[in-house]
């Protein structure tokens, strides 16, 4: 029967699944505001092949994954243009299509249009969705506690922070950005801080030593595999030999 290979392909699949995100998260663990992400799963029940039944198989289905939310640390830089979110807030940016987008990295910068800008050309959207737009030659750009910014006095625009009631719910889109099918409300626990970053809350050592723990996992599991096949590839041998 194939039972103990099929048992052991579902493991090696969410095994697959677990590596790539810690080896994404070690990748990420110096990026402004990234979280670190983890792989969910479950068992799946499933019938024995060739049984009626009464012996189901526990086999390992690929759930998804979740976000570790914990704030990452906050370092001061004194660049004008770096902002940290200290509360469960997301800064409001618009995609390229046009979509809203969020994200905790905020370290920003301005485009060749005088607008403010994420790392990746993405627009910092104000509560409207507009972009914030730097006037020329400004000298003194402050962003308060609320998000408010002004440019020698003048007030320009307010960036826009929101929360959500459910962070898991939101969807990984790369660059440190998100996206969500329901919109978030206006921040209410959640201020800026002009002037610094928050850093990526990956623990390094942490997700290297899970890296290593998923790598033998999934060499014992080969193994494994390995042995079941030609037990079976031998007991074939058998049966013709003595057939013959």
């Amino acid at each position: 029967m194939e039972n103990s290979l099929y048992v052991g392909l579902s493991r090696q699949l969410v095994l697959d699944h677990a590596m790539t995100l810690v080896s994404n998260n070690v990748a990420n663990a110096n990026t402004p505001g990234y979280r670190a992400q983890n792989p969910l799963f479950q068992e799946y029940i499933a019938k024995s092949q060739g049984y009626s039944g009464q012996d189901p198989l526990s086999m390992v289905y690929d759930e998804g994954q979740y976000d570790t939310v914990s704030a990452g640390p906050v370092q001061f830089t004194g660049g004008t243009y770096d902002l940290a979110l200290n509360g469960p807030g997301f800064f409001e940016v618009t995609a390229p299509s046009g979509e809203t987008q969020y994200t905790r990295a905020g370290n920003f910068t301005v485009n060749n249009n005088n607008e403010l800008v994420t790392a990746a050309g993405f627009k910092v959207a104000g509560p409207g969705g507009g972009a914030i737009a730097i006037p020329p030659g400004a000298k003194d750009l402050v962003v308060t506690a609320a998000g408010e910014v002004t440019a020698d006095g003048n007030v320009i625009g307010r960036i826009g922070i929101v929360e959500f009631d459910n962070v898991q719910d939101l969807t990984p889109e790369g660059n440190g950005l998100y996206s969500s099918k329901n919109p978030g409300v206006a921040a209410i626990d959640t201020t800026v801080k002009q002037g610094a970053l928050e850093g990526s809350n990956v623990n390094s050592v942490q997700e290297m030593t899970r890296m290593i723990d998923i790598l033998r996992t999934y060499q014992s599991t080969m193994n494994m595999i390995k042995n079941e096949h030609d037990r079976q590839m031998g007991m074939i041998d058998k049966l013709g030999s003595a057939n013959g």
